[in-house]
């Protein structure tokens, strides 16, 4: 269906807005002419007191419709009503303090709604603006006699359906959805928490193409509910194709990783056959460092093995004393006490964070030489949270402090503390080692604000 252009709107609203205007003026003019008959007649028959209340509608009415020119009609209606009073009444003292005495309370009257009709004006013309002008579709749904329906639409909730706001007001709110009854289930959590923010679902157009969509929806007065939607396809479809790719890369990483791993292993056998044949001490070593590369390149491919899913999950809030309580269960640890002080405590991560403290306390007990514990601590900082894993062991050389990081350093292929950095950056955290060389090694994690809750 062909959308109109988006000032379409507008220029109804304006159409309506000046019928509405014209309507005013003729209920003000005739309530005016009204007033002034009776207060006419009134005065002739000499009844002064009641028929004057008469006068308060017309006051109330344009401070009310026209609060900007409120007073200044009250003004001119109180003179009239002067002039009324004197010309009937022939100049009486008593009437004529009794007439300015209405005059005044017709300006303040007229003074005071105009004040409140202005703030309520100012509050409308706000939600109106937030309403018509949001990025996201917004829908007012309100009970009708066939359940729950579109009683306001803004152009973007009318563009998302393929619809526009005159035809979409009106239809049934669980019409717009795939499935039904994922209304029934959103006004149920409504109905029992009075908000629902962020929910994924799936609506469909008029032409019956699906758009995901993440909707929020809010109780408002009148048993009406307000309800956003922000159009996430092509978020969806990216994330799609992303896992996809990831999937495909994955596969293609396991078979050229299985090549490599038996390609590797028929060439230790021949090494192993070499130094079976050859009895030459400067060939045997030429072997032995040949093996020994072939044993590097079999590391890796071991280690890459235990990785091959990074960044394939997606990220989760995760107990950081519950994932080391776990890692320790695993590991070998003769003689060394892991003590982790982070109860309560949980953070934003991939879902192989437990690789990052399983290479931390791995690394204490295989480089640190004389370490007996190893220690997990945190500390809220002004710029976030720090989870410090410190040991008692030898400690790690200033000029090897940033290199253990980069790949390809170490004993056992380097790519430990390496991926260790990879998978805490997939959520922007970082590391670093800030220990003292000779009393031990601290490596330092630094959460961003909001990657972390203490529950």
């Amino acid at each position: 269906m062909a959308q109109p252009y988006p000032g379409a709107d507008s220029l109804n609203s304006h159409r309506r807005r000046s019928a509405n205007r014209d309507t005013r003026l003729l209920l003000l003019a005739a309530s005016v002419l009204i007033a002034f008959i009776a207060n006419a007649a009134g005065l002739l028959a000499g009844v002064t007191i009641v028929l004057p209340h008469l006068l308060y509608l017309p006051v109330i009415l344009a401070a009310y419709w026209f609060p900007r020119r409120g007073i200044v009609f009250s003004f001119a209606l109180a003179l009239g009503y002067l002039a009324l009073v004197l010309l009937f009444t022939g100049g009486d003292a008593g009437e004529v303090v009794s007439a300015l005495a209405r005059a005044g309370v017709f300006v303040a009257v007229a003074a005071v709604v105009s004040l409140l009709s202005l703030r309520l004006r100012e509050q409308e013309e706000r939600y109106r603006g937030t309403f018509d002008n949001s990025e996201a579709g917004t829908f007012i749904v309100a009970p009708g006699e066939s359940g729950p329906q579109i009683e306001e639409a803004n152009y973007v909730g009318a563009a998302l359906l393929g619809l526009t706001t005159k035809n979409l007001v009106g239809k049934h709110a669980a019409g717009l959805f795939e499935d039904p009854g994922t209304w029934e289930a959103l006004a149920a959590e409504i109905d029992r928490s009075g908000a629902v923010y962020g929910c994924e679902t799936t609506f469909l157009r008029i032409d019956g193409v699906t758009v995901r969509v993440l909707a929020s929806a809010g109780r408002l007065p009148g048993e009406r509910i307000v309800l956003t939607l922000v159009d996430i396809t092509a978020r969806t479809n990216a994330e799609d194709a992303l896992r996809q790719t990831n999937a495909k890369l994955n596969m293609l990483g396991r078979l050229t990783r299985n090549d490599l791993a038996a390609a590797v292993s028929a060439l230790l056998g021949r090494i192993a056959g070499g130094r079976r044949e050859f009895d030459d001490p400067g060939i045997r070593r030429y072997i032995e460092s040949l093996e020994e590369d072939a044993r590097v390149v079999q590391r890796r491919a071991e280690v890459t093995r235990d990785y091959q899913d990074l960044g394939l999950r997606p990220s989760g809030w995760q107990a950081v004393q519950k994932v080391v309580r776990e890692v320790t269960s695993c590991l070998l640890l003769p003689g060394i006490s892991v003590r982790s002080w982070v109860e309560r405590l949980e953070i934003f991560a991939d879902p192989m964070l437990d690789r990052v403290f399983s290479n931390l306390i791995e690394n204490a007990v295989r480089h640190g030489e004389t370490v007996s514990s190893v220690v997990i601590t945190y500390r809220i900082l002004d710029d976030g949270l720090v989870i410090s894993v410190e040991d008692d062991g030898v400690g790690i050389p200033e000029e090897g402090k940033e290199r253990i990081f980069d790949y390809g350093v170490g004993s056992e292929g380097g790519l430990g503390l390496f991926l260790v950095r990879e998978i805490l950056a997939i959520t922007n955290m970082t590391i670093r080692e800030t220990g003292t060389p000779g009393k031990g090694a601290r490596f330092e994690i630094h959460v961003p604000p909001g990657g972390y809750r203490i529950i």
